[in-house]
């Protein structure tokens, strides 16, 4: 595990995979992965690291810490999507099994798969959905999502008004803006687009979490 400075809800990274092909425009682990990994953002398996949950201690100095079982897993990419290998998911959840000491939030673009597995109670099973074409592919993948003590749906970016129908179906919600990268600039949704959103979420009893980067500083000073 790697202690983690830029993601607010967890303290850890742990990637096990790397690498995406989803395109994002907007996607920050493919800038870093370019600039640091010898295989830039072409998907790898990291047989190396699989191993880190078991092999990290928690510091005394974190063990009051809210954040500090939490475990962001494939920060640097996507271990559901379609071309990352059954066993290899596998793999990388026997772990999770294997260290209850923490907990394990895992995040896909790609929710369809995400039935094809059970999961221990410490993980945390999320979707990023950022456009209401991917509303309907998220509410009917976790409808069969099995086992898991958290169900979680990330809205970063917000790139446009969402409604859902089954927002039930999880317990917490992530709600961001998009931070500047190579290819687009920063972008924050507007009020409203916010508003709407977490009046749903709270209706439907959901725990909704408001990222940094979610509204734009507003620095006016008056003519003295």
């Amino acid at each position: 595990n790697e202690a983690n400075q830029n993601i607010d809800w967890a303290v850890w990274t742990w990637n096990p995979v790397a690498g995406c092909l989803h395109n994002c425009g907007y996607c920050y682990a493919r800038d870093i992965a370019n600039r640091f990994y010898p295989q830039k953002f072409t998907p790898a398996l990291m047989p190396h690291r699989l191993t880190a949950p078991a092999n990290t201690k928690i510091p005394e100095r974190l063990t009051e810490h809210p954040r500090k079982k939490n475990v962001f897993v494939c920060s640097m990419a996507d271990l559901f999507g379609k071309w990352v290998p059954e066993k290899w998911i596998l793999r990388v959840l026997k772990e999770v099994e294997n260290n209850p000491q923490w907990n394990f939030l895992f995040l896909t673009k790609f929710p369809r798969r995400l039935a094809e597995f059970s999961y221990p109670k410490n993980a945390w099973i999320g979707t990023s959905v950022d456009s209401q074409k991917r509303v309907k592919a998220a509410e009917r993948a976790f409808q069969n999502v099995k086992g898991a003590s958290v169900k979680w749906l990330s809205v970063e970016p917000l790139l446009e008004p969402l409604k859902f129908e089954r927002l039930e179906l999880w317990n917490w919600l992530v709600i961001g803006g998009a931070s500047k990268s190579s290819k687009t600039p920063a972008f924050y949704p507007p009020l409203s687009w916010v508003a709407d959103l977490e009046k749903d979420a709270h209706q439907r009893g959901l725990i909704v979490y408001r990222k940094d980067n979610l509204f734009e500083p507003k620095k006016g000073v008056p003519n003295g």
